[in-house]
Order: structure tokens, then sequence, then C-alpha cells
């Protein structure tokens, strides 16, 4: 605690002898009127020396936007009340005054001076406190802001296994399987997979075939926080598309996009695994064209396919990254 009120204290000579020099020329004996600061002792839990140290550097803050203040409180054209909460080594500090009140967070009292700066600035020129909002610059980032907090995502690769067929007049079916990876929040996921590959070869002398090269879905999940959950989306694919006829001479071929959507349930979501099964429609936004011995007759068949898939996924715990201080 003892270097960290000579660091605020180092701070708040600094600060108080650039007021000095810009608030109280040394031709006028009395300071005159500007901006005052004062600390909110009902809600400030800083030692008293901590307290003139913080109130010397919300000062300087003011005065580094070219803003006239009055360190003495005796003539204050506007107040502005300083509050610094700190639970363990979080201070969170509010300032209100006549132009609005703002908020913010430090994870040390040495950073607490560039926290000042950026909320001192949001009060001035109205700009947001948020990312890109304009309240930073090269001197004033925070810790927090150079190494941001962010919600981890469960990250997974899988394999699926299963049966599905292609529709063109008649049902060609056969297995299927693919692999992908998936990354996964709480309520949404994305998912992305290669050579989905469904081969339909029945005993009627009925064939077909649907592969996805590369599958992109966006999943949203009913049930976030259990353990297992249905879970829905759609997405795109670009992939391929052939099958038989109504007779074994006329065959269809078709590629290009495709949209899907997808309906399953997903267990063991507090796990570094999963298990899934997932019921796939695949919509081709083309319609294949009609062969009849290699020739082109000009015809052509809207041919959809339709997957149930067993899916096995593994990932690793997150890793939660200690900063040294």
């Amino acid at each position: 605690m003892g270097g960290s009120i000579a660091t605020l204290a180092r701070w708040a000579g600094i600060a108080m002898a650039t007021l000095v020099s810009i608030g109280a020329p040394a031709a006028q004996p009395v300071e005159q009127p500007g901006i005052c600061v004062e600390i909110d002792p009902a809600r400030d839990t800083l030692t008293d020396a901590e307290r003139s140290a913080v109130r010397g550097l919300v000062l300087q803050a003011f005065a580094n936007e070219k803003q006239v203040v009055n360190s003495s409180g005796t003539a204050c054209i506007e107040t502005y009340a300083v509050s610094n909460i700190k639970l363990g080594n979080t201070i969170n500090v509010t300032i209100t005054g006549p132009r609005g009140q703002r908020t913010g967070r430090s994870t040390s009292l040495d950073d607490l001076p560039n926290v000042y700066s950026q909320m001192v600035r949001s009060l001035i020129t109205g700009a947001p406190m948020e990312t890109g909002g304009g309240t930073t610059d090269r001197t004033n980032v925070t810790k927090d802001q150079s190494a941001p907090r962010r919600v981890a995502a469960d990250s997974l690769k899988y394999v699926t296994l299963g049966y599905g067929g292609v529709i063109a007049g008649r049902f060609a079916y056969g297995p299927a399987f693919g692999f992908g990876y998936r990354k996964e929040l709480d309520r949404i996921g994305l998912d992305i997979s290669g050579a989905n590959i469904l081969l339909a070869n029945d005993n009627r002398d009925e064939y077909g075939y649907s592969m996805a090269l590369i599958k992109l879905l966006g999943l949203w999940y009913q049930d976030p926080i259990k353990d297992g959950s249905m879970y829905y989306g759609a997405g795109l694919s670009y992939g391929f598309i052939g099958t038989s006829g109504n007779d074994s001479n006329t065959a269809y071929f078709g590629s290009g996009l495709q949209g899907h959507a997808v309906a399953g349930y997903e267990a063991f979501r507090s796990s570094t695994i999963r298990g899934f099964v997932q019921l796939d429609v695949t919509l081709p936004f083309f319609k294949s064209d009609t062969r009849l011995d290699g020739s082109d007759t000009g015809g052509d068949k809207y041919t959809p396919t339709v997957t149930v898939q067993l899916g096995f996924g593994w990932g690793k715990s997150n890793v939660i990254r200690v900063i040294n201080e």
C-alpha cells in the first residue's frame, strides 16, 4: 500500500505543479475561477492520502483537456464529485457533475490516471466510454484495454456418421459422413465443416450422391446453460449433387450454392467432449441438369437431400491467462 500511495503522491505532485502554472499565473495573487473537484466522502473508500492525490489527478485531467481549473476550490464555475470504490485490486470510479456522469474501472492504483483521463475527456467532448469511442490515445490506454477480458468460447473438432438420401422423383439413400469444427458460446455457435458426403446406392439400381465441400452454419441453443440442449441452425455450402432418374438411363447432375436447415440435440456441453444427433435438410439454389446416355436433354430437376447424423466432438479446457502486475 505504501508503494501505491507514493506513486499516487508523485503523480499528484506533478499534477499540482502543472496546475499552478496553468491555473494561477505568478502575476495573479488570486486563482481564477474554474472547474473544481471534490471527493465524495460518503461513497469513496480510499485513504485520506490517496484522496488528496486523486483530486489532483482529476484536476490535471481537466487541465489536459484545455479547461480552466481552480485547485483551491474557492471560485468554482463547475464542480465535479469523484468517488472511488475499491474491492480487492479493482477500483470502480464515478465522476458526476454538470456535464453528466461517467463510470470507469481500474485494476490498480497506478492505472487510475489513465482512467481519469478517459472519463474526463468523455465528459468534455461527449464521446462514449467504449472502444473506438474517441476517449483513448497513445498516452492513456489502461491495462484492461491492452489485454481486454473476453468471454471464453468452447472449441471443438468433430466427426459425423449417419444416413440419408437424395430426392429426385424417387429416393436414393445410403451412408453419410463428414468432419468439422465448432466454436460455441452458451447461446450461439459457429460451425464450419468440410467433405460432407452422402453416398446413396440401394438395391433397386438407384444411386445418388451429395457432397458439400465447405459448409458454414450458425447455431442457436435452446437451453444455453444446461448440460444437454436442443439446437437449431441455418447456413450455406458449396457442393455437388447427382442422382439417377426414373429409369437406369437417366441421371441428374448439378453444382452450386446450397442452403441448410438443421436441428439437433447436443449432450455433455459441460465437458470437453460432445455427442450430438443432427437432422440436416439441404436445399440447393440450383436445379440439376438431365442427361440421357451422356447427352443433355435440356430438362432439369430439383434435388434436395436429407441426412440424419450422429456426431462426436472433442476439445480442450479453456486456458485462463494470468497477467503478473
